[in-house]
């Protein structure tokens, strides 16, 4: 959201920006843009949750969704800013009454769908190591307020086309016309000069190197790396995994027990980048959109992703070469000996990422907002000469 708030001020726009904070915090000004941090005015605060009972999480959902006092903080910010458009994003533990302050203003709303947090508890619709196939019970008595206010919604984007059909199958956004539910992916700022320094990196004298960059778990799919290249064997080449792991590091080492495999912790993604042939995202869970692959292929670092959520969006959905089943290290494991096969010379380059990189500039994804924009608040704009 900083991303699209501050290119959208660039560009000469007004915009306002709002958060929830621990406590509120006076608005200021940031790179252009109005920022708003409201107090939650929830029960507690979302990072104090591992603290808290399972009764006490489930009633800090329900109750959630009925914070009257959030939805007033945000009734004073629009009267401060007045906005012609409200564009929320992801909302775990912002009930959905902001928008219900917004409509009764006359002002449209749009919401981006950045992950599940309409629809499930934690926002990533998986459960005990696989990825939900229907509404929870659970998920749907704390977040059926959201149906109902969903309908206050004029426009709808998700940031990959997976995670917009997962809410339409789901009843969310059914009120609208096709054109105005848009997938607009998310934009990323990478560096010109990592790029450079990746091309001048010798690797030459370096095993052919696979590289994974993201939260060390299993929904992330990392023992599905792990087990793929167990399948593979002695080679030619190496895995650096890098990223952290809050309590499953030392399950992850063991099972890479005997492999070139390293775990390098947390490190800048654009030095990670340099020394990769291939990253690969093996995600089992859908996860709506990776910046991993966005970086990457800006870098020119090719991806053998799993064929779930967003990941087709950006590999390409026909991409059978480069697009594996989640959770099939077999599968996994041939893609990667085909491109140890291949090898380092013929990896396809930056300019075969192109269409990705240009669809990610921030100015490209500023403009598709805008188009959203204007097409939404044309639609209130007979209404308004006839007031």
């Amino acid at each position: 959201m900083a991303l699209l708030s501050e290119q959208l001020a660039s560009m000469g726009h007004d915009v306002a920006a709002v958060c929830i904070e621990r406590q509120g915090v006076p608005k200021k000004i940031q790179n252009g843009v109005a920022v708003y941090r409201m107090p939650h005015h929830n029960t507690f605060w979302l990072e104090d949750w591992p603290g808290h009972s399972r009764g006490e999480r489930l009633w800090q959902k329900l109750r959630q969704q009925w914070n009257t006092a959030i939805a007033a903080e945000f009734d004073r910010i629009l009267d401060d800013f007045k906005p012609d458009i409200v564009n929320s994003h992801s909302m775990v533990d912002i009930s959905t009454l902001i928008w219900r302050a917004a409509r009764k203003r006359g002002i449209p709303i749009v919401h981006t769908c950045r992950d599940y947090d309409l629809l499930c508890g934690n926002a990533a619709m998986f459960r005990r190591g696989e990825n939900c196939s229907h509404w929870h019970l659970g998920c749907r008595i704390v977040n059926v307020s959201k149906l109902w206010t969903s309908k206050w919604v004029d426009a709808a984007v998700a940031v990959g086309a997976a995670t917009l059909q997962v809410h339409v199958d789901h009843g969310f956004f059914t009120h609208l016309p096709p054109e105005r539910r848009r997938v607009i992916w998310n934009g990323a700022i990478v560096p010109e000069q990592a790029a450079r320094a990746r091309d001048s990196f010798d690797r030459s004298q370096q095993p052919m190197t696979f590289g994974y960059l993201g939260r060390i778990n299993i929904e992330k799919g990392v023992g599905t790396l792990i087990d793929a290249f167990r399948r593979i064997g002695a080679g030619n080449w190496r895995v650096k995994i890098a990223g952290q792991a809050p309590d499953t590091l030392d399950e992850f080492r063991k099972r890479a027990v005997g492999l070139p495999i390293e775990f390098v912790g947390w490190v800048d993604p654009f030095d990670f980048f340099r020394e990769l042939d291939v990253l690969i995202v093996p995600s089992i869970w859908a996860e709506p959109l990776p910046r991993s692959i966005l970086e990457s292929y800006a870098i020119g670092v090719p991806v053998i992703g799993a064929r779930s959520g967003g990941i087709p969006d950006l590999i390409g959905a026909d991409n059978a070469a480069w697009l594996f089943e989640p959770g099939n290290d077999a599968d996994l494991a041939s893609k990667v000996e085909q491109v140890i096969r291949m090898g380092r010379t013929a990896l396809p380059g930056r300019d075969a990422f192109k269409s990705v990189f240009n669809e990610t500039r921030p100015p490209r994804v500023a403009e598709k907002y805008l188009d959203l924009y204007r097409d939404v608040l044309a639609l209130r704009a007979p209404h308004a000469k006839s007031a």
